[in-house]
């Protein structure tokens, strides 16, 4: 019964994995910016982050929202099942992630490099609902007769620390470079190769139940009785790079590839299989007369025999190989005034063969030295009412900052109805960042060109 409980939950679990970032991208005044294309340059020559400099969280789905499957008639809240399921597409994503930043170095070593070096934690995970499997909860098994139902469920869930070392380099007045070699060390992952469990319902109505699972697990089965140090067996390697062309005084366009690499595991590895040959049960239907005649144990044998069939082998199994979610950015940013840029962005992820794309559009303020401003508005996860909002404050040494995607809509869904109620219910994409730094030595050398050309 362990095992068979275990495969359940492998069908439900939520699987972290991370999305790509909009409104942050726009926030220059943040050298937490340079997370995003590594050839960008902060405006401050030296940077210093003890603590949480950056704090992360994200949510986002591809289909539904809360608004899909509850609905308010009256004073009552009551699910709407048949809303719900029309909502769904054949394979749904929840995502969530979080990242926390504990420490950043920056240094403006000359007129030319920029030096960075970034140690932090990261978890990301993914849950995929199958749309077979709320239609045969919702419909019933009528639509399946002489066809199938496929419940595909997937697991990559990913803890792992970070330590990032980064350059970026002014090749010329046009172009900029950069790089990052990132190191990791892996400390909990649970992952499916493969995974189908397929429900085929014939015409007389028997139903035959198949599965097949080959999913891996690090650092899991013995966590109570597991060391530091054996975490430390789990090695990987990523690097970023990124680049700039300003190819006139106001429009500079950027490109990034961000998250190349991998996790190798090899503490507390284990395996986790589901023999096709095995793992299949063709139920007939219930037997009427058995239960008339007081067959207690009818209904006992027939899930004992389901559960045998399908009860995971485990057992521990050598090292395996994950790789990191890459993202891709292609920025294009037009200065109309010293002190406002418009930008356009196109992001994306690729992750186990799914590509999450999104396009962005901002407009960024700088008031003086003090403070910078960002609006944003975005279209990502077939959602197109994405309100993201970012400001820093500049108290030097102090600096202070939250950024999010989304994050507008919570005040204007207050304003208009009075509560977070509705921005709730509605919300398919959220991400939120906040830190703080120690900051000195402002660059002003572009300001210094601005006066002196307003001079000519």
């Amino acid at each position: 019964m362990k095992y068979f409980s275990l495969f359940i939950f492998l069908l439900g679990s939520v699987q972290l994995f991370a999305q790509p970032e909009a409104t942050m991208y726009t926030l220059s005044g943040v050298p937490q910016h340079v997370n995003y294309n590594p050839a960008f340059v902060p405006n401050y020559k030296f940077v210093l982050s003890i603590g949480p400099g950056s704090v992360h969280g994200h949510y986002s789905n591809s289909s539904f929202a809360y608004s899909d499957l509850a609905v308010r008639r009256g004073d009552s809240l009551v699910a709407d099942l048949v809303k719900f399921n029309g909502a769904l597409n054949k394979k749904n994503y929840i995502t969530t992630a979080g990242d926390v930043e504990a420490f950043r170095l920056g240094i403006q070593l000359s007129k030319r490099l920029y030096f960075n070096w970034t140690v932090g934690t990261k978890v990301f995970a993914r849950q995929m609902i199958p749309q077979d499997l709320t239609s045969l909860f919702i419909n019933g098994t009528s639509s399946f007769v002489n066809s199938s139902a496929s419940f595909s469920p997937q697991l990559e869930a990913t803890s792992y620390l970070e330590s990032a070392f980064g350059a970026s380099y002014k090749v010329n007045d046009k172009i900029t470079v950069g790089g990052r070699v990132k190191i990791l060390r892996g400390i909990v992952n649970a992952s499916t190769e493969n995974s189908e469990l397929t429900l085929a319902l014939a015409d007389d109505y028997s139903m035959t139940l198949t599965g097949d699972v080959n999913a891996r697990t690090s650092g899991i089965q013995n966590a109570d009785n597991g060391d530091v140090k054996d975490y430390l067996k789990n090695k990987g390697l990523a690097i970023d790079l990124g680049a700039t062309l300003k190819l006139t005084e106001k429009l500079t366009v950027g490109a990034s590839l961000l998250d190349v690499g991998a996790i190798n595991w090899k503490n507390d590895t284990y395996a986790y299989t589901l023999d096709p040959s095995v793992a299949t049960y063709t139920f007939a239907g219930v037997d009427l007369q058995r239960i008339i005649d007081g067959d207690e144990d009818y209904f006992d044998a027939e899930m004992d025999s389901l559960e045998s069939k399908f009860e995971l082998q485990e057992g521990a199994t050598g090292g395996y190989r994950t790789p990191l979610p890459g993202k891709m950015y292609f920025n294009a940013s037009y200065k109309i005034k010293k002190q406002i840029t418009f930008g356009a962005l196109l992001f994306m992820e690729k992750f186990q063969g799914r590509f999450h794309p999104g396009l962005s559009a901002s407009v960024h303020k700088e008031f003086w030295r003090i403070a910078g401003v960002s609006v944003s508005y975005s279209a990502i996860n077939k959602g197109f009412g994405n309100l993201g909002a970012g400001f820093n404050l500049n108290l030097t040494p102090f600096q202070f900052y939250v950024v999010g995607d989304n994050l507008l809509r919570m005040p204007l869904s207050y304003l208009a109805n009075g509560s977070y109620e509705k921005f709730a219910s509605n919300v398919r994409y959220f991400n939120v960042r906040a830190g703080m730094n120690f900051v000195f030595g402002r660059d002003r050398s572009h300001e210094k060109k601005a006066y002196n050309q307003r001079k000519k």
